[in-house]
């Protein structure tokens, strides 16, 4: 086997460790058991973001890096996000805990076959990478972490609680949405790579302004846009696009 790139791998474990953390914290019925999991889960997008940009630069990248990838995403952003879902939902006291249940192991199962599908369609050079085919994992994922957290603190403050009642079909809709065809641009590469325009610049300086002071909402919204926008630019292809040859969603 050839020689293992040390840094890119370390950085997938740490995503790996994020994700374990995250079962952990999740687990604990501790006040703030929940909001540490889910951060723990954004911690692992962070090293998921830089593993591969590191392997690329330093050109390292290997079939090796790319599996390794997959198993501590399909921890990190298929079982932790699906038993962080389980959990809060066994908290609240929500009623029809076999249909959460169903639509948590629906999410963890769609991880799993949106992992396997990229690995086999993606190559690893840098133009592979610039945008998904389906919803990608560290996405669906932060859709439902960032709603728990969101949820954390509009309960801790507001007293207001219907988000765990939202939940569950958010995961189960988030889980089919990685394993339907729809386009997502890949934004890290986009926002990481080459020069941008100021208009750009300006509102990566806006999104950044409002984490500090607006995290819980600027997260959850962040998020919702970028699946919604997926879902409704292969609309706007279909409505204004019908003669060309059709892909089945999923």
């Amino acid at each position: 086997m050839r020689k293992i790139a040390a840094l890119p791998s370390l950085l997938t474990l740490s995503n790996l460790l994020c994700g374990f953390h995250a079962l952990y914290f999740a687990s604990q019925r501790t006040p703030d058991g929940l909001t540490l999991a889910a951060w723990m889960i954004f911690f692992a997008m962070v090293f998921d973001a830089l593993d591969g940009k590191v392997a690329r630069l330093a050109r390292a990248s290997s079939q090796f890096g790319a599996e390794l990838d997959s198993l501590a995403d399909m921890v990190s952003f298929g079982v932790a996000p699906a038993f962080l879902v389980a959990m809060l939902s066994a908290h609240v006291g929500l009623q029809h805990q076999r249909l959460v249940w169903l639509s948590c192991m629906v999410f963890a199962v769609c991880t799993a076959l949106r992992l396997a599908r990229f690995n086999v369609q993606t190559d690893l050079d840098a133009d592979s990478h610039q945008s998904f085919n389906g919803l990608p994992s560290p996405a669906a994922a932060g859709q439902v972490a960032a709603l728990v957290i969101l949820h954390e603190h509009l309960a801790a403050r507001f007293g207001i609680t219907v988000l765990p009642r939202l939940l569950p079909t958010v995961t189960f809709f988030t889980g089919a949405l990685m394993v339907s065809r729809i386009r997502y641009p890949h934004l890290v590469s986009r926002f990481l790579g080459g020069h941008h325009a100021f208009a750009e610049l300006a509102f990566a300086a806006i999104v950044v302004l409002l984490l500090a002071t607006h995290k819980e909402l600027t997260l959850a919204s962040g998020f919702s846009l970028y699946v919604v926008a997926g879902m409704a630019g292969a609309v706007r292809h279909a409505v204004f696009h019908p003669a060309e040859e059709e892909k089945p969603i999923f």
